[in-house]
């Protein structure tokens, strides 16, 4: 069938096409200019200039929108961080530390909508749930052949990754007999680890294991290792999820001897029989303020993108997620420098380095003989996939890696 295309009709596509190439034009345009001005006010408040710096942040947020696009909502966190910043910036540089951290354990007090919107996160995500099942999944797998478990968690906060590990044990026989979980977290959370060890010590008792708690006060780097009690016999895991990005290194360092670098040669030598971690897939530590911008700026609009495949935009919990939890992150990133900037992510490559010159060694198929066990607990859907990289398993998002799992052992003499 001959179809015939009037000369209007042809003219009114033309004119469609080119609308809707101005249109993105436009927009494109639109983002370079907030991204840019952003950017420069974040620069601006770093550089004390906090006159301009307000004065740009007042711009920003006057042509962003609150419910836009991941790069809107991004801009307007840091620039209504940076614009309370700026009526006292010394006041604002020492609050940071606490209130920009990002880290849920780290506040003096948690809020109740908080920790709601933070259980979200665990269990409407699959970012906690692939931290949590990869982990159990391999610590299970390398400690089959032991009674006794001992775990070294540093950073427990809620201690629901050890309740995620209960639930895999149930309904099964290859239960250990004895678990000693040691608890390490700031003195700040005293109280909340003593409702972490009742929950677990009942979801213990329901499995018939022998269940121990020891909870230790303090910042991994500067407690005393050699002060934690072992048995004979058992096996030892150090777990460390999504907590290690959080010690010192490079200007951050204060006291040589409480640096990233020598906690992990610590960690060392404690000859666990595992060590076992999950850390963001990202590079804001070392990196030039351009491209620290860049890179942050990346990793936290690929996790609002993933929020808006899942979540209705004015949920409230998601609000408090962007604006409370990463946004915090966001803005500890590109607001501080040396020992404030607590937040210094980097990526699985650099890991594995450090981890070798402490003498560990990468057990590469771990979650190989896992995998099928956790594909089946954890569905992944698009845009999210796993994919196994040379250095970890990975959690990507639209293709880009946001979590990386890993296991090491010592390595031998």
């Amino acid at each position: 069938m001959q179809m015939n295309i009037t000369k209007e009709s042809a003219e009114y596509c033309i004119n469609q096409q080119a609308k809707n190439s101005i249109k993105e034009n436009t927009e494109r345009l639109r983002n370079e200019i907030i991204y840019a001005k952003t950017i420069i006010g974040a620069n601006l408040f770093n550089a004390g200039k906090t006159d301009d710096a307000h004065q740009m942040a007042s711009d920003v947020l006057a042509i962003v929108a609150a419910n836009g696009p991941p790069l809107h909502r991004l801009s307007r966190i840091l620039m209504k961080g940076i614009k309370s910043g700026c009526y006292s910036h010394a006041e604002y540089t020492e609050k940071t530390t606490t209130l920009c951290a990002g880290n849920l354990y780290s506040d003096q007090t948690k809020s109740i909508s908080m920790i709601k919107a933070y259980d979200l996160l665990a269990t409407a995500t699959p970012f906690i749930q692939f931290a949590y099942n990869a982990i159990n999944l391999a610590i299970l797998s390398q400690s089959a052949q032991y009674a006794t478990l001992h775990i070294i968690d540093i950073g427990i906060g809620s201690g629901y990754q050890w309740s995620t590990l209960f639930s895999l044990l149930k309904g099964t026989s290859f239960l250990p007999k004895k678990i000693r979980l040691t608890g390490i977290d700031l003195p700040s959370t005293e109280q909340a680890l003593h409702a972490v060890e009742k929950r677990l010590s009942e979801e213990a008792k329901e499995l018939g294991i022998e269940f121990t708690f020891m909870p230790v006060l303090g910042k991994a780097e500067e407690i005393s290792f050699n002060d934690i009690e072992r048995h004979q016999g058992e096996f030892l895991v150090i777990n460390a999820v999504l907590s290690l990005h959080h010690t010192a290194t490079d200007d951050a360092i204060i006291h040589p001897t409480r640096s990233r670098d020598c906690l992990l040669t610590r960690l060392r030598q404690l000859n666990p029989h595992l060590l076992t971690m999950v850390e963001p897939d990202s590079n804001h530590n070392n990196l030039p303020f351009k491209e620290r911008c860049y890179e942050a700026f990346q990793h936290y609009m690929h996790i609002f993108n993933a929020f808006d495949h899942l979540f209705p935009r004015n949920l409230k919990e998601r609000v408090i997620l962007e604006n409370e939890f990463f946004g915090r992150e966001l803005i500890n990133i590109l607001t501080t420098d040396g020992a404030d900037r607590v937040e210094r992510h980097e990526r699985k490559e650099v890991w594995s380095k450090r981890l070798h010159q402490a003498d560990f060694t990468h057990l590469e198929n771990v979650f190989q003989r896992t995998s099928r066990t956790l594909k089946n607990i954890l569905p992944i859907t698009a845009p999210f996939e796993m994919h196994q990289s040379p250095e970890a398993l990975c959690l990507n998002v639209y293709k880009v890696p946001l979590l990386a799992a890993s296991c090491w052992q010592p390595t031998k003499q």
